[in-house]
């Protein structure tokens, strides 16, 4: 266990809690301005059926979220 990473937290979260990280602004503004938001929204609806980010699970949201990122780095070159 990294002992470094839990002198850092400020308070204790418990290990049955899962925290629920918001949708960074800026990727989701990053995909309005490359044109990927009929992509964001066809992969939202297709491989993960749902239509907000925020109705997945906390890992599903981390794939996701990673995956747009991916996307965008590709589209931007």
């Amino acid at each position: 266990m990294h002992y470094e990473f839990l002198k850092r937290l400020d308070s204790y979260v418990p290990e049955h809690v899962q925290p629920v990280p918001a949708v960074p602004a800026n990727l989701k503004d990053a995909i309005d301005a490359a044109n990927l938001t009929e992509m964001w929204d066809m992969i939202l609806t297709l491989d993960y059926s749902v239509s907000d980010p925020g109705d997945l699970t906390p890992e599903k949201r981390d794939e996701f979220l990673n995956v747009m990122s991916l996307l965008l780095k590709a589209f931007d070159r």
